[in-house]
């Protein structure tokens, strides 16, 4: 058998065993290079994994994660402060956290969340009646409150409000707001209409004194205006040759009427002729009383006086000694103040609601306190192109004339009654636009409401669409719940584009490592 030659530079000349030959040159090199390189692939398929773990959703952050208790949509894997409030983070679950962030289910879908929730914890709920909360040190979960059944059915889809989405706040934080809440209910509402007024006189009660005939001003016994007169006072005293005719024709017919020794000419030819003599002074506006101190003196008055019809104050002047006047000529106006009109302006939205006979009310800053009280006597057809309203007219009484023309006061007009749903007014946010409550779901849930408003009071107002009776709105601290939907509906909008943002990216660089595949696979090709 022939001896196994060894190798060259062998330190012995022993014969090895057969099978047991040595390794040829460069074998235990390649060993360490071969597992250098498995190795180097082991490293970089975890560094890998440590990428599209980075990149992952939200939702499969690591098991133990830090939340703003304020604004549970903020989440980071370490200890911090809230970017948006400054609160420190705490250290949250990741079943508490998944809780928290789910959205609420709808009213009708409470028992996919469970029958029984914790009142600290909103996002503990259970099916298990004797279940209890650990975050809490095992206070004892409570039943969940029923929603209304008419809640249920209402679309609160289509009465959503652009910009507010629901909120979760915890019974600490609402007892820290100092919130309120009421139920809405079904009342009759009396509402009233506010408005302001301004005092006029009674056109109805305006008297113009003119004069018939022509002649001249002699003596003014009424010389100022605003001076009060009496009904049957001598306002001036006038001199006219048409009216001092009149008045020897009607002296004349008294004469042949009677004979000088106090007897009566009879006959067809007397007939009624003193009858149509005064019956002509009283036409030319002689008062009565003075064409009877006219036939008591038997002879024409050089100076005949103009009595006032009514009494009331002497709005406007225009008689002046020596004063020339024809037919029609304005010599006074006087005005009876004893009732008075107060013309208020109504906006066009309020036009349907005031009509007349309503009752009315005024205030003055003149006598505080008091309240005069009229009622709506007409509506203007036509609306003020200036100021955009329509002006309604009252009638109020004024003894001891305490409401003078030109005075200005608020006006309370008391409308038609309405029945219907109310709500305090508090509770509405109004932003001119839009008008809106929070509604108060079980589990400290508070959800935006669109509603559609009517008759208004000083206290309550009357929703005409989006409540239902029943249901629970906020009524104080409104605008802390509307700056945490607002802040929570960008926070969501913008954590949304950030993920749209991410998916995108994704897809680009799984295109990229396509094309770049498919490059190097047709090299080859192209070459050979």
């Amino acid at each position: 058998m022939t001896e196994p030659m060894r190798p060259e530079g062998s330190p012995s000349a022993e014969p090895m065993p057969e099978g047991e030959e040595a390794a040829p040159p460069g074998v235990r090199t390649m060993a360490l290079v071969r597992w250098g390189l498995v190795a180097l692939m082991a490293v970089a398929a975890v560094g890998a994994w440590v990428h599209y773990a980075g990149r992952a959703p939200r939702s499969s952050q690591a098991a133990t994660a830090y939340q703003c208790p304020m604004h549970p949509s903020v989440i980071q894997d370490r200890p911090g402060e809230c970017p948006i409030c400054g609160m420190d983070l705490v250290k949250v679950e990741p079943g508490a956290r998944k809780a928290a962030a789910a959205p609420a289910a709808p009213a009708g879908e409470a028992a996919a969340q469970g029958k029984y929730w914790c009142p600290m914890h909103p996002e503990v709920t259970s099916d298990d009646p004797e279940a209890r909360c650990e975050k809490c040190g095992g206070m004892k979960l409570v039943p969940r409150e029923p929603a209304p059944a008419a809640a249920a059915a209402s679309p609160s889809a289509t009465l959503s409000v652009p910009g507010l989405v629901p909120v979760d706040i915890s019974p600490e934080r609402v007892q820290l707001m100092g919130m309120r809440t009421a139920p809405v209910t079904r009342q009759r509402l009396s509402p009233q209409l506010r408005t302001i007024g301004f005092v006029s006189a009674n056109e109805a009660t305006l008297a113009i004194i003119t004069a018939r005939f022509t002649g001249w001003v002699e003596e003014l016994k009424v010389g100022q205006s605003g001076q009060p007169v009496r009904k049957g006072q001598v306002l001036v005293n006038v001199y006219s040759p048409e009216l001092t005719t009149a008045q020897q024709v009607y002296v004349n017919a008294m004469r042949w009427v009677r004979d000088p020794a106090g007897g009566t000419i009879g006959g067809a030819a007397s007939g009624n002729l003193d009858q149509d003599a005064r019956k002509r002074l009283e036409l030319l506006g002689m008062a009565p009383q003075d064409v009877d101190d006219l036939a008591k003196a038997g002879r024409p008055f050089t100076s005949t006086p103009i009595r006032t019809p009514v009494s009331g104050y002497v709005a406007r002047r225009g008689a002046l000694p020596g004063l020339y006047f024809t037919p029609g000529t304005e010599l006074f106006q006087i005005a009876d103040l004893s009732s008075v009109w107060v013309i208020a302006d109504i906006y066009e939205y309020d036009m349907s609601r005031v009509k007349v006979g309503q009752k009315a009310s005024l205030a003055l800053g003149a006598y505080p306190g008091q309240r005069f009280t009229g009622r709506v006597q007409f509506i203007y057809p036509a609306v003020n192109p200036e100021s955009r309203t329509l002006q309604a007219r009252m009638e109020f009484r004024n003894p001891g004339l305490k409401l003078r023309p030109g005075m200005y006061g608020d006006v309370v007009i008391d409308l038609d009654a309405a029945e219907g749903l109310v709500v305090p007014t508090e509770a509405i946010v109004d932003t001119g636009e839009l008008q809106y409550v929070f509604l108060r779901r079980p589990g400290g849930r508070f959800e935006p409401r669109r509603v559609q408003l009517g008759a208004r009071t000083e206290e309550r107002t009357q929703v005409l669409e989006g409540l239902a009776e029943g249901e629970t709105v906020v009524t104080s601290a409104n605008f802390l719940v509307d700056s945490e939907s607002r802040l929570r509906a960008a926070v969501e909008g913008f954590g949304s584009r950030s993920e749209e943002d991410e998916a995108h990216e994704a897809r680009e660089a799984h295109e990229a490592k396509d094309a770049q595949r498919g490059g190097a696979g047709t090299a080859p090709g192209q070459a050979h």
